[in-house]
């Protein structure tokens, strides 16, 4: 059997954090993430979203004077598995923010700091 090359950008950790995803004209869904990296999330809802629909993202971290993460996404799939949200656009303070969530919960934060070095914010070099 051929191994196939993981085609992921980021490291997906599994981190449960509380998710608020807001779309064009709708009430905002509140869910809890299965796993996220630097460029998505995969979320647990009882309501699904659209493929396609843009959307905002707010990564809520902490109970008391939470911390929120502000990203712009798009939906790639939503199924009985969750909904998976890709990032397209997330400012500089958010990414800054997420990056060290990410390292702070990583298992191989090497691995991760090879991933960063080989993007431009979101972007691949």
């Amino acid at each position: 059997m051929q191994k196939t090359k993981e085609s992921r950008e980021f490291t997906r950790l599994s981190i449960p954090v509380k998710i608020e995803v807001s779309s064009h004209g709708s009430e905002p869904i509140a869910a809890t993430a299965i796993n996220v990296s630097m460029n998505g999330v995969l979320l647990q809802s009882d309501k699904k979203l659209t493929t396609d629909t843009q959307c905002e993202v707010h990564i809520i971290l902490g109970e008391q004077d939470p911390l929120v993460i502000v990203c712009h996404g798009k939906v790639f799939r939503s199924d009985q598995d969750g909904v998976a949200i890709g990032f397209t656009e997330m400012d500089l303070n958010g990414f800054s923010h997420m990056k060290n969530l990410l390292l702070y919960n990583a298992p191989d934060v090497n691995q991760l700091d090879k991933e960063f070095s080989k993007h431009t914010g979101l972007h691949p070099k």
